[in-house]
């Protein structure tokens, strides 16, 4: 049976639209010199995980102990678990039982106890084989390390930096600084290696940085620097080919079987073969049960088979500790797991491969190529078919490579192929819409319009609605407007009031805002909306601040004129809000709803009680670029309808603003001040509050906060009490 084909001017039209769709997802992935994007990574974080738990992960290498300080090693030791005599124990444990090796994921940098510090050198001496990792500040541009005395950067300089045998375009990571041991524990450890791990642009843990760049040499990862160990092999013979792989070479001294291959990218990163969560990776054993079950006569054995010949990672796994992070398989995962993972990989020559740029760009062609067979048969219904199979066959076949340790762009794979997919479907519409033009032109001569229209499809038409979006709104009035109107022509207040506008819609314009509306003299706008900003909270504050310097310079201008200086309020928040089309049918406007307005609005209002200008909710803090606005926590308020209280701040510029000392000073003190008072500190609160009103006499804030504490029935406080105000007026 044939199937009937499209007629020649759309078959025309396949062959031409096809190949440039084709052209044009190839061209985006070619500017961008990656087909690798943060959703790639997070669908296969699904992926991951599923792996895992069906069993098609990593293999568990027997050789790996975790010895591990838990919430229960500082409860047992008085919370003295990390007194470097206490850790000499451990040292001593662990060699007595014949470690194979000993890697701390923890940093000495400073020295204590003098008697503490040697016994611990000294117990650090006694193991064979123990590493003490080294910290490293690095950026993917060339810069030069800062080399510092002391012996610890002298055997950085001569011991531990190395060069291995490289090909291919060398695009390093470059260490500027370094975090170091003290000397004196440098002195008693032969090795190290480094334990810098940063999170993808996401958050999580995923890729691991094998070989940084210190001067003209490299210092491998924590879990390489104890392969390499290990093994006998120096990173001498080590082959780096760049943008493809590490492979360590399997000498008759080293005991391999093959050679290790560790695939990376151009910078020297790796993905982290994670083989299982924490709770089921490597055996693990806390560190004062390790202390109690050394003293313990019956226990010895018990230790020796537990610590014999295994490769043991110490590290910090309290609750509060900095060391933990979010990873592919799970969240609060601590980072030590990261150096285990790769090691265990090194000891399984297990890595996970990803795809390369040309061979995702094939599969691409491979699937244009049958898209352009699929279209050319008559019937839609074949091109939607074979689309939807083409699309459940790339994620199966996601799937099967990953369980084959090959990693693939799902995401570049599948938005690439609805690209060419609807835009060959989009095309062929089109065209088959502009042939049912004509016709409906040609026939309506010889059959009524009406018939005509009815054999052919309606338009699309405008429909309300819309969809929720985290953006950044901000609301702007003039404080006393209406008592300046009072006093003004209607002329002559419009012609200020125009002024004024244009000159803040400039700036909103600016920061890539948009005004959603004009009520009066009040302004609301919105950062993030209709295309989505990264940093919609950095531009509405920056907004909120040039309204603030523009108005200055207005004040100035209108001042000389005799007219009245206009000043104004701005409230930002951050959220979830509805954006889109809304209102009827007839009539209708592109805005948006939620609570999230709501609060800007309020934010706006509330500047009046506390004599601020630009007033900033918790969230919108939370979103703002570290080191970049200078902020003050200002309250904690309960707006008006609402019973969930929301820490507000006052910002009072950038950081690269020059401020009077005794400004700093006043805004340092009052937010200490406000923090004391939220942690019931209430003398404390109130002598630094008294000291702000000396700094900035009458300021309303401070005078607030002093007010509200002398009214507080201390002795009464309800348990849930948090410090909130609420807010009478809108």
């Amino acid at each position: 049976m044939t199937l009937p084909l499209r007629n020649n001017k759309t078959v025309k039209l396949i062959f031409i639209l096809a190949p440039a769709l084709l052209a044009t997802t190839c061209l985006v992935w070619v500017v961008r010199q990656s087909v690798w994007t943060t959703w790639d990574w997070q669908i296969l974080d699904a992926y991951f995980r599923l792996a895992v738990r069906s069993g098609h992960g990593a293999e568990l290498s027997p050789d790996i102990l975790y010895a591990m300080i838990t919430d229960d090693s500082y409860e047992d030791s008085d919370h003295k678990i990390l007194n470097r005599s206490v850790m000499a124990d451990v040292n001593q444990t662990l060699a007595t039982h014949g470690a194979a090796a000993v890697a701390y994921d923890i940093i000495f940098s400073r020295p204590s106890h003098p008697a503490d510090d040697r016994r611990f050198a000294q117990s650090l001496a006694q193991l064979d084989s123990v590493f003490l990792p080294i910290a490293l500040d690095y950026t993917s541009h060339q810069r030069t390390f800062k080399w510092e005395v002391g012996a610890a950067y002298e055997r950085l300089r001569t011991d531990y930096v190395k060069i291995p045998q490289q090909t291919g375009k060398a695009q390093p990571l470059h260490a500027s600084r370094a975090v170091t041991q003290i000397d004196d524990f440098v002195k008693a450890v032969p090795y190290t290696g480094h334990i810098s791990a940063a999170s993808d642009a996401d958050g999580v843990y995923r890729h691991m940085p094998v070989l940084i760049k210190v001067g003209s040499g490299y210092v491998p990862t924590l879990a390489l620097a104890m392969f390499l160990q290990h093994t006998g092999i120096p990173l001498q013979l080590v082959r780096v080919h760049w943008g493809h792989a590490i492979t360590i070479p399997a000498m008759p001294s080293s005991g391999l079987d093959a050679d290790i291959i560790i695939p990376i990218n151009e910078h020297g990163y790796a993905f982290i073969p994670y083989p299982q969560v924490w709770s089921q990776d490597f055996d693990k054993i806390a560190l004062h049960n390790l202390l109690k079950y050394r003293k313990d006569p019956t226990l010895q054995g018990n230790l020796t088979d537990l610590i014999e010949d295994r490769f043991v990672f110490i590290g910090d796994a309290s609750v509060g500790t900095s060391d933990i992070g979010l990873t592919p398989l799970e969240a609060n995962m601590p980072l030590v797991a990261i150096h285990a993972a790769f090691l265990n990989g090194l000891l399984t020559n297990t890595f996970y491969r990803p795809w390369t740029f040309w061979r995702t760009q094939g599969l691409l062609v491979v699937l244009g190529v049958l898209l352009v067979l699929a279209a050319l048969p008559r019937a839609p219904w074949i091109l939607y078919a074979a689309g939807a199979l083409m699309l459940v066959g790339i994620w199966v076949l996601t799937w099967q490579q990953f369980i084959a340790f090959h990693l693939t762009p799902i995401f570049t794979l599948t938005i690439s192929f609805l690209w060419v997919f609807f835009g060959l479907v989009i095309g062929l519409q089109l065209a088959i819409a502009k042939e049912r033009t004509f016709i409906r032109h040609a026939f309506a001569k010889y059959v009524p319009e009406k018939v005509v229209n009815e054999l052919l499809a309606h338009p699309e038409r405008l429909h309300l609605g819309g969809k929720v979006q985290t953006l950044s709104i901000l609301f702007s009035d003039v404080e006393g407007f209406t008592q300046i109107s009072e006093t003004m022509e209607p002329d002559e207040l419009g012609q200020l009031l125009n002024e004024y506008l244009s000159a803040m819609t400039d700036i909103v314009l600016a920061q890539n805002g948009i005004i959603d509306k004009y009520e009066g003299d009040a302004i609301m706008a919105e950062f993030g909306a209709p295309l989505p900003l990264d940093n919609h909270a950095d531009r509405a504050v920056q907004a909120g601040l040039s309204m603030q310097r523009r108005l200055r310079d207005l004040r100035r201008t209108w001042k000389r004129e005799n007219r009245p200086a206009l000043k104004c309020r701005v409230g930002i928040n951050t959220g979830r809000v509805v954006l889109g089309n809304m209102g009827s049918q007839q009539i209708f406007d592109y805005t948006v709803l939620g609570d999230a307005v709501n609060l800007a609005s309020r934010l706006e209002s509330a500047n009046k009680n506390y004599q601020t200008r630009v007033m900033i909710s918790e969230f919108t803090h939370a979103c703002l670029t570290p080191n970049q606005f200078r902020t003050r926590l200002l309250d904690v308020i309960k707006v008006q309808g609402k019973t969930k209280a929301v820490k507000v701040f006052e910002v009072y510029g950038t950081t690269s603003d020059l401020i009077k000392q005794s400004d700093l000073s006043y805004y340092q003190t009052y937010e200490q001040s406000f923090n004391a008072y939220l942690a019931r500190q209430f003398t404390t609160a109130l002598d630094g509050f008294r000291k702000t009103l000396v700094l900035r006499p009458g300021d309303l804030a401070s005078k607030t906060m002093i007010e509200r504490i002398q009214n507080l029935d201390l002795h009464n406080l309800p348990p849930d009490w948090d410090g909130a105000v609420e807010l009478t007026s809108k």
